[in-house]
């Protein structure tokens, strides 16, 4: 089946479709015992207070998987709504401890939204898979995860289709929440793209990469809305270091990690699963959202909460200059807008150090004043 909204681009696909054939391989079909790393000392001793579990929740009436990670379950919680729509941030959760810093600070909580990784069902209809079901499962999560622990608001973190989700569940209500913090933000479809397509036409360009440029100008003109368009567009991002990493070779390192079983989160029988979930989001949500005519300066012009956004340099899976004109005229009580220069999209892995200490001294100065 054709991916109608390739945002991973079609490299990365194929490279996933290639851990699901290596599990069977390897493991015969028979799944793993999942489980996620204890949060120890520096001698290995499992921290007293801490918490590192995966388990399930009922969202909506969905069965959904959640991860959470934190030295301190007294710490705030930090909710991760993850991008695609359809791609789990739960994979990597103790990846190279990458979140090493924050679960000291927060308890950290990874989501697999309906649809995306653990969290896909064949059950799940179209009708289970609008802007409102997610909406009120994020809400639900909260709720339920300030009643856990016991705070009566916590720090919400988006990253790109994440983001957008945020942005709405903020107007439905952003009382629960202390701030929301964003990486990868789309503010607009078109334009954002359009200028994606421009930069890696002008890189292969300078590349002198024939194969690129005659798969990029044989699109011409450029149409935000084809799906194909995407599709060879995003193929080539990662080749310029602009799609979803910039240092290089971190990306294969990222896939690497999966294929080779490494993952306790998820053991590789999971990963055919996670892509039959990933097509079906992006043919639900995905065009769903794409073609809603969403835009944020029209649709979310201000915000009752603080929003910190993080971008990086090197993004042209979504672009930062439209996000940075967005954060121009958004009216908030408090704002932020940081480049990371030495970051693609993922920005919490490229610069994972920066990250986890920007999102650490966002939250530090806002419990201050409380």
């Amino acid at each position: 089946m054709k991916n109608k909204t390739n945002i991973l681009g079609a490299s990365l696909v194929v490279l996933l479709v290639a851990v699901a054939v290596i599990a069977v391989i390897v493991f015969g079909g028979e799944t793993p015992a999942e489980y996620t790393l204890p949060i120890t000392d520096s001698e290995g001793h499992e921290i007293p207070g801490s918490i590192a579990v995966i388990e399930t929740v009922k969202l909506g009436g969905v069965v959904q998987t959640i991860t959470i990670r934190g030295a301190d379950t007294t710490k705030p919680v930090l909710l991760f709504l993850h991008g695609g729509p359809g791609m789990p941030s739960s994979p990597w959760a103790t990846w190279n401890e990458f979140h090493a810093d924050l679960e000291k600070n927060f308890v950290l909580v990874h989501w697999d939204q309906r649809g995306a990784g653990k969290s896909f069902s064949g059950a799940l209809t179209p009708d289970d898979m609008h802007l409102e079901n997610f909406v009120s499962d994020t809400l639900e999560l909260t709720d339920i995860l300030r009643e856990r622990f016991n705070q009566d608001k916590i720090f919400l973190y988006g990253h790109s289709w994440g983001s957008g989700l945020g942005f709405e569940t903020l107007r439905v209500n952003a009382e629960p929440y202390y701030a929301f913090i964003v990486s990868g933000v789309r503010p607009e479809w078109n334009s954002s793209n359009e200028m994606g397509y421009e930069k890696v036409l002008e890189m292969a360009h300078q590349a002198n990469d024939a194969e690129a440029i005659e798969s990029l100008e044989s699109i011409q003109p450029f149409d935000p809305m084809n799906p194909e368009h995407l599709q060879v567009k995003n193929q080539f991002l990662p080749r310029y270091l602009i799609g979803e990493m910039h240092t290089e070779g971190l990306e294969e390192a990222w896939l690497d990690y999966v294929i080779r079983g490494n993952s306790p989160e998820y053991p590789p029988s999971y990963i055919q699963p996670t892509l039959t979930g990933l097509d079906f989001s992006r043919q639900t949500i995905g065009l769903e959202i794409i073609n809603s005519g969403f835009d944020l300066a029209r649709d979310f012009p201000v915000s009752p909460i603080p929003i910190h956004f993080i971008h990086g340099r090197y993004d042209y899976a979504t672009p930062g200059d439209p996000a940075e004109a967005y954060y121009n005229t958004l009216q908030a009580p408090d704002k932020s807008f940081t480049w990371f220069e030495n970051s693609a999209h993922d920005v919490y892995h490229d610069e994972a150090d920066e990250f986890n200490q920007k999102l650490i001294g966002i939250a530090n100065e806002i419990l201050a004043e409380e």
